[in-house]
Formats: C-alpha cells, sequence, structure tokens
C-alpha cells in the first residue's frame, strides 16, 4: 500500500518510496479522486510509452517517478522521471548510433520536444562498487553524485511557479517520490 497524500499540502509525504508501476497507476490515474482527470490516462500511457522506449536499448535498473503527477493537482501536464541503468550497459550500447541518440534524448529531456509524449525524463548511470565509502573512481563519483542531486531535487517543492523566482523554501525538502524496480541489475 502506497502512503496517503498529505492533506494539507495535496504531496506525497517525505522519502523515498518503494512501489510498483501498479500501485501508482490504481492510486493516481484509477483512482476515484482523478476520474475528472483529462490528463492523468494519456500521461500514464505516455510514461509506459516513454519506459518501453528506453527498454528497447538498455535494461532499466529502476525508475524513480515524483512532481506534481504525484500530488492532488487534478491535471498534471507531466510525469517526472529519472531512469537509472548500470553504467557497464550503458557504455555497451552508446556505440550503437541508434541507441546512443536514444539515451541522449533521455539524458537531456528532449523526450517531449521529439515525440509529443507529456514525460520529463533524465536517466543516470548506477556505478556498482561494493564499499561505497571507498570508492574513489570517476564513474562511481559521478553516480553518488546523480543521487544525491535526483533525491534532493525532487523532495524539493517550488513556493510559485515555474517562472517565478526562486525561493529560500524552495531549498526545504518538503515532498516524497516513488522508486520502481523495473529490470533490477545484471551479473550480479
Amino acid at each position: 500500500m502506497l502512503p496517503a497524500l498529505d492533506t494539507q499540502t495535496g504531496l506525497l509525504p517525505l522519502g523515498r518510496y518503494g512501489a510498483t508501476l501498479d500501485a501508482i497507476k490504481e492510486s493516481y490515474v484509477d483512482a476515484p479522486r482523478f476520474q475528472a482527470s483529462a490528463t492523468r490516462i494519456e500521461i500514464w500511457q505516455h510514461f509506459e510509452s516513454a519506459t518501453a522506449g528506453i527498454r528497447s536499448v538498455v535494461p532499466v535498473v529502476c525508475v524513480w517517478i515524483g512532481g506534481s503527477f504525484l500530488t492532488d493537482k487534478m491535471d498534471p501536464d507531466d510525469i517526472d522521471l529519472v531512469y537509472w541503468c548500470q553504467d557497464v550497459l550503458v557504455d555497451q550500447v552508446v556505440a550503437d548510433p541508434q541507441a546512443g541518440l536514444l539515451l541522449q534524448m533521455f539524458a537531456q529531456n528532449q523526450v517531449r520536444a521529439q515525440t509529443g509524449l507529456r514525460v520529463d525524463t533524465r536517466y543516470c548511470k548506477w556505478h556498482l562498487y561494493p564499499e561505497a565509502d571507498r570508492a574513489q573512481s570517476v564513474e562511481h563519483q559521478s553516480y553518488i553524485l546523480n543521487r544525491g542531486y535526483w533525491d534532493d531535487f525532487w523532495m524539493r517543492k517550488r513556493s510559485g511557479g515555474k517562472s517565478d523566482p526562486p525561493q529560500i523554501a524552495d531549498a526545504l525538502p518538503r515532498r516524497g517520490y516513488f522508486e520502481v524496480p523495473l529490470d533490477g541489475f545484471h551479473g550480479v
């Protein structure tokens, strides 16, 4: 069972929560409270298409899902996604020009502009290292930087609109997001 939205803020409570795609769809698309939504069904279908697209070129360990889709907003504009893929597998497929272009689209948040799918996307390389506190490689440092950045980013909530200047309160952790396992790790 997924945590309920905070009745005061309409946000997912602070934290990263494990979830399944079915549970998220049930709570944020099919739930009676969202039956009048003009966007949620389409956004979910677009999310499924985007996910199938990236998985067609590289296995995805998990996806982090966040943003206004995980609020009480009746008609969010899109769904925010970060796909986590094992670095060694990404490095193997980027040599293929078509796969490289697709991954670049995801990395640069160009999926919506290029395809019309209502998704805000990124992908990050997950570097497996058995003892994180001893990892000094460039790959591991990049991984922990990205993991920390996106965790911090998705727990924030803007005080105003997208075009409003940032406020100090925008830096505070105020909401949660979901982590959904997809293909898992390979070779482990």
